[in-house]
């Protein structure tokens, strides 16, 4: 079975349309296991249109929702969290978060809650309506045991699929949880990325490999290649940072040709990329200005050279199995190299690089999140 598409079921127990004579109105009930959580939406009487979600209130209170219209409990998982679809990119995730406008952890794009709602739970939806619809029509009472239900009419008991990569977003007063494919992500509550902590954890892997490494092996050879795949992994891992904080910026209007251009731009050439975004939207990877929570932080020009050469000794290592071509020496600006030789990482270069390079990620990822005021 996939690692990351498991079936969880999406509840259990019993469904009850009760209906009162006495009345004429038909209350809906239901009771078991299986679910952590439900919410409700409101349904047009017609059964096409979901109109709203009803907001939970207080005992003796009364919620304030569209009206005329049918309610409907949509129950979660066994997990607490309910299956969304983005309404732009379509991509599927699971969260906590049902309630006011939504981020799409995927693509960036805000909307309704409601245009979220999931493939599976619309079916639901328009099976429970019909069920009440039913009920209400004939005029009494009706009770569906879901697991009985489940194997007949798949439309009523949902499962919603486990992906990859669940994380809880750790912004002040949030904590929604979310589970996606891929590790990188946007709160679905929030809009903020998940992105700085799992980066972070990375850079800080990788500099305590530097410091095993420089205190337990002594072997020239064994320390050399363990330089050279640090220097290789270190913006292999702000690549795809770079990509996800991008779509970020992809949201804000544009024209299509600088859309594009934005689209191609290579985060494995970060100094030419920082160059664009200075253009484009006045932030970088080099500084971030700061603010009440966060100091300024500024990569200095005299690292500039030294990230530019590394970042050729990372290409040719890739790519021409660590040997100076005139490719190299043309870009590089290393003067202390031979066309042909070997070129050799040592511990410090390795160490400085990562710093450097975690140095741009924070600069970016504070320039997106925090750099765009609205006036």
């Amino acid at each position: 079975m996939s690692e990351f598409k498991d079936k969880i079921p999406a509840a259990g127990g019993k469904v009850e349309f009760i209906y009162d004579p006495s009345s004429g109105r038909l209350a809906i009930q239901i009771t078991g296991t299986g679910f952590l959580a439900l919410y409700m939406v409101a349904v047009s009487l017609d059964g096409r249109h979901v109109l709203g979600t009803v907001p939970p209130t207080g005992i003796g209170q009364s919620p304030v929702y569209p009206q005329p219209s049918v309610i409907t409990y949509i129950q979660s998982d066994e997990q607490g969290m309910w299956g969304r679809n983005c309404p732009l990119c379509k991509k599927y995730f699971r969260t906590n978060h049902t309630a006011n406008d939504t981020c799409c952890p995927y693509c960036a794009a805000g909307s309704s809650s409601l245009d979220f709602i999931s493939e599976a739970q619309r079916k639901y939806i328009a099976a429970s309506y019909d069920a009440f619809a039913r009920a209400y029509m004939g005029k009494q009472s009706t009770s569906l045991d879901m697991a009985d239900v489940a194997d007949k009419t798949p439309a009523w008991h949902y499962s919603e699929e486990k992906q990859q990569y669940h994380f809880v977003c750790d912004a002040k007063d949030c904590n929604t949880q979310t589970d996606i494919l891929g590790q990188y992500g946007y709160c679905p509550r929030c809009g903020r990325t998940n992105a700085r902590k799992l980066f972070v954890e990375r850079i800080d892997q990788m500099l305590a490999r530097w410091h095993e490494t420089n205190n337990t092996i002594t072997g020239q050879k064994e320390r050399g290649e363990i330089w050279e795949r640090m220097t290789v992994a270190a913006l292999s891992e702000f690549e795809p940072l770079a990509k996800h904080l991008r779509i970020k910026l992809l949201r804000f209007p544009m024209t299509s040709n600088r859309r594009k251009r934005l689209e191609q731009v290579n985060f494995q050439k970060p100094l030419q990329a920082n160059d664009l975004l200075l253009q484009w939207f006045d932030i970088g990877m080099l500084e971030w200005a700061g603010n009440d929570v966060t100091p300024k932080r500024l990569v200095p020009a005299s690292d500039l050279p030294f990230i530019k050469k590394m970042i050729q000794r990372r290409h040719i290592l890739m790519h021409n199995s660590g040997i100076v071509d005139q490719e190299y020496l043309d870009l590089s600006g290393d003067t202390q190299v031979r066309l042909g030789e070997r070129i050799r990482i040592r511990s410090q270069e390795a160490k400085r690089f990562v710093d450097c390079v975690g140095a741009m990620a924070a600069n970016l990822l504070d320039n997106v999140e925090l750099g765009f005021k609205e006036e």
